[in-house]
């Protein structure tokens, strides 16, 4: 299944940590649903999302690239997560305009609900 996610910095290369977080919240996981699938605590977590601890053991890298649905090249910061936002448009383009219609509610309402939005 493809994954949709926009990049909070256009045009600047993010850092691993910031795609961590940024990751971790588009799932709307905690840091505890994400230790747990990780096998780590949740303190081990939070220190890769802020940069404090920078080196990862490789399992670790598969495990949390499963828990988070991203490549593990882009956890090791060789690759950038994909920016679809032109993707998303051409998409939302193509529907007739009683779907796109739709489909603005249905952002009206997740954007509606705090539990959906991306922490600032």
């Amino acid at each position: 299944q493809k994954v949709w996610y926009l990049l909070i910095k256009r045009g600047e290369k993010m850092e691993v940590k910031d795609i961590l977080k940024t990751r971790r919240l588009e799932l709307n996981l905690t840091l505890e649903e994400v230790a747990s699938q990780v096998k780590v605590s949740p303190a081990t977590i939070s220190r890769w999302e802020s940069g404090d601890i920078a080196n990862m053991r490789r399992d670790k890298i598969a495990a949390l690239s499963k828990a988070l649905q991203i490549s593990p090249a882009v956890i090791m910061g060789w690759e950038q997560p994909e920016d679809n936002t032109k993707a998303i448009i051409d998409a939302y383009n193509k529907l007739s305009p009683a779907a796109q219609q739709r489909a603005r509610e249905y952002f009206e309402d997740l954007l509606s609900n705090p539990k959906n939005l991306r922490n600032q």
